[in-house]
């Protein structure tokens, strides 16, 4: 049976191979490699001047396992570090290491310490030429103990059933590599990418299901017809989005420009509305923007998470709006990311009252302990007449990497008590209330 592990860090790792000559080398075997050091991201984004001496030990670190690993082929490859394109020639060895091994997964995880995007001028580029021109033989100086046995690197594209490329450039040509010679390809999302303009996903031959396309800020039209798509995500400027014949898109998560809905968001989404089971918005300035929009009805929507940054004292009962547009809503997620919270004494407000006959689950993250976060708790607690559980999570109110200051952590802890004295004596008896 093939073994699947999470390497683990440099240190552990070598502490693992010196317990027993039989254990010394089983890692080489393993069916899945993560390269994972987010203890040391921590460390650099605590302290910047770490990176340089931090990124030559990782390059040394993956350099060392993928030039012992011995097994024929490998699942999953992960690659999570701070790097950019000074790194390019081991992050191509690596690349190519994997589609030599005929991966199913590979992820590369290349955010500056825990951001979302880096400058696109200093990413990696993908080497999406080298993958279909070469032939195994041409790695024999980096990895010989298996380039002699290796077909060309086109064959090996043609296993991969996901890629995640987060701060690595990859344009419209290399988009249509990866459909053209991965025909198993499922998963795909691309982080941060600063040469895409045009995106074009078409062709009923497509196995593709899933495609993320986040931060790419040179973007400017998708297009998407005559596909089985499953999921679509987009988070970023404003674009042309072109959405046709997708019978099986049910789940959509989507950003648009400043506040999150420009460029008339859901008309742009009319052709599969009425087929969406899960819906995610990411939306800016709740109170400033939600007033003005007309929210078109979901009937089959079952799941709506909003991803909020707010600022001050939002009001966040003008998203009961959106919500009455759901009738069949099974399930609320709110995740607020305060820019500048603030908290100001005032009665607690109501919106127009609504049943919602089959939402149970409620779930409020980064709560602040701001009266505008009580009042949507119970404006839910009020009209929900289902509803079995409502969740409140303090943490991450404010999106971070460093770790939690004592400052943070009494703000969570009086967000909590805050809670638990509002909402304890009103809910139902049936409502079970869960403070994080």
């Amino acid at each position: 049976m093939r073994k699947r592990a999470r390497l683990a860090e440099p240190k552990g790792a070598a502490v693992t191979s010196n317990l027993s000559r039989r254990w010394r080398y089983l890692w080489t075997h393993v069916a899945a490699l993560d390269f994972d050091a987010n203890d040391t991201l921590d460390r650099i984004a605590a302290d910047a001047k770490l990176r340089s001496s931090e990124r030559a030990k990782y390059i040394n670190w993956v350099n060392r396992v993928v030039r012992q690993h011995v097994e024929p082929t490998l699942d999953a490859v992960r690659i999570c570090f701070d790097l950019d394109k000074s790194s390019k020639c081991a992050i191509d060895n690596w690349v190519k290491f994997a589609i030599a091994k005929r991966v199913q997964r590979l992820e590369l995880d290349l955010l500056e310490n825990g951001e979302t995007l880096r400058q696109p001028m200093r990413n990696y580029t993908f080497p999406y030429k080298q993958l279909i021109q070469s032939k195994g033989s041409s790695l024999k100086n980096v990895y010989s103990n298996f380039a002699r046995t290796q077909p060309c690197m086109s064959t090996g594209l043609k296993c991969l059933k996901a890629l995640s490329l987060k701060c690595v450039n990859v344009n419209e040509e290399a988009l249509q590599c990866f459909l053209s010679n991965c025909p198993v390809l499922q998963y795909l999302t691309i982080h941060g990418s600063g040469d895409l303009v045009h995106v074009k996903i078409s062709g009923l031959s497509l196995m593709l299901k899933y495609l993320e396309i986040v931060f790419c800020l040179g973007i400017e039209t998708i297009e998407i017809s005559n596909v089985n798509l499953v999921s679509f995500s987009y988070l970023g400027p404003g674009i042309n989005l072109i959405i046709n014949n997708v019978p099986m898109l049910d789940e959509i998560s989507i950003g648009e420009g400043y506040s999150g809905l420009e460029n008339n968001v859901f008309g742009q989404l009319s052709c599969c509305l009425y087929q969406l089971e899960v819906l995610t918005l990411d939306i800016y300035r709740p109170e400033e923007n939600i007033k003005i929009f007309a929210f078109p009805q979901l009937p089959k929507l079952k799941q709506l998470i909003l991803k909020v940054g707010a600022w001050d004292d939002d009001s966040l009962l003008e998203f009961t709006s959106l919500i009455k547009a759901c009738p069949n809503l099974n399930r609320f997620v709110l995740q607020l990311i305060w820019m500048s919270p603030s908290k100001r004494r005032r009665k607690v407000r109501q919106a127009a009252k609504c049943a919602h006959e089959f939402l149970k689950l409620v779930e409020i993250v980064g709560d602040y302990g701001r009266t505008s976060d009580i009042e949507l708790a119970m404006y839910f607690i009020e009209n929900a007449i289902a509803l079995q559980k409502i969740v409140i999570d303090p943490r991450n109110q404010i999106l971070e990497r460093s770790p939690v200051g004592t400052d943070q952590i009494k703000k969570e802890e009086s967000a909590r008590r805050r809670a638990k004295q509002q909402l304890e004596a009103k809910k139902p008896p049936g409502v079970q209330l869960i403070i994080l």
